[in-house]
């Protein structure tokens, strides 16, 4: 921190305005608990769906973590001071950009799940070097973030967001060209356009999230914001790694589970039998890349459409939003 930024610092709890909700209460330790339980078990549900044999188990966990998350939303609904808000739902602006924060979550994280692999498992590279090579989806999300103020300036907010949504569309197409000798470029040039696309969502986002309720409310909308890309992470290492397994297990005919089990294998087979497991198992899991930057894309074109659809963010007045006791009774 420089000498120049520390009075602002210790000037902003005198002069930046401060606002408090008049229902402001303690953490709510039971909705933890159901959150918690409610997206574990869905998760390893849908994560389990394409290992085991017998999918009994799974489909359990998903109905009961199904009727966990059904208590955990009637629970938010009666208390007078919820863990999520999740009443603010009702303001449009504000759902639709939490859903395109959770859903750019989800591509995001299923896609930078299926690169490093790619960059491991496929090319050849050491985690070191992959980890190396993968850095352009950290530093795009960071200038797109960056510029992301400059875009505001001569556009829309929202125009500023979808054009760059329609770009991660285009990055994300671009991995579906993955192969041969072109397939290191394509793949860098293609996480970094993917990464830069998303910057005005992450950094807009939050605005707009936060400029469609009331200022008392600001502090549930931002979290909710904040909680939501997270999620879409965390369901996007579920749903887009199941999807990539199946279209991977489709093309190795049962034959391999996954491309890590292949590799081991190759090993303990003779050079011409081992070499040729390898390649197609490589081949197999080119295939699922190419699937899920597919569908990343029609992610990010499908989010485009909706941020330009919704209504200009408006701050909402109090007496707009749902009253608690009304909700309640």
């Amino acid at each position: 921190m420089s000498r120049s930024s520390r009075p602002p610092l210790l000037a902003g709890p005198m002069l930046l305005p401060e606002f408090r909700s008049d229902q402001a209460g303690r953490l709510d330790l039971p909705s933890v608990g159901l959150s918690l339980v409610a997206v574990l078990l869905m998760v390893y549900g849908v994560k389990q769906l394409t290992v085991e044999s017998v999918p009994v188990v799974p489909a359990v966990a998903l109905v009961v973590g199904a009727a966990v998350g059904s208590l955990f939303v009637r629970r938010q609904l009666r208390l007078e001071t919820p863990l999520l808000d999740l009443r603010l739902l009702r303001n449009r602006p504000f759902a639709a950009v939490l859903v395109a924060l959770v859903f750019a979550g989800i591509a995001m994280a299923g896609t930078g799940l299926l690169v490093t692999q790619y960059l491991q498992s496929v090319l050849g590279f050491s985690p070191l070097a992959s980890a190396v090579l993968f850095a352009p989806m950290g530093l795009g999300v960071a200038v797109g973030t960056m510029a992301a103020p400059a875009l505001a300036r001569r556009m829309k907010q929202t125009t500023a967001i979808a054009g760059g949504l329609v770009a991660s569309a285009l990055g994300s197409l671009l991995l579906v060209g993955v192969d041969g000798a072109s397939a290191l470029p394509l793949v860098m040039i293609g996480i970094a356009v993917l990464a830069l696309g998303t910057g005005p969502l992450f950094a807009l986002g939050t605005g707009l999230v936060v400029g469609s309720v009331p200022p008392e409310r600001a502090g549930s909308a931002a979290s909710m914001s904040e909680t939501g890309n997270y999620f879409g992470g965390s369901l996007g290492f579920a749903l887009l790694g199941v999807v990539a397994a199946v279209v991977y297990r489709s093309r190795m005919d049962g034959t391999s589970d996954s491309l890590a089990g292949a590799v081991a294998a190759s090993r303990h087979l003779p050079a011409d039998q081992g070499a040729e497991l390898l390649h197609a198992a490589r081949e197999a899991f080119t295939a699922s890349l190419h699937v899920i930057g597919v569908v990343a894309a029609v992610i990010f074109a499908g989010l485009a459409v909706l941020i330009l659809t919704m209504r200009p963010a408006t701050r909402t007045s109090p007496a707009a939003l749902p009253d608690y006791e009304a909700t309640r009774s």
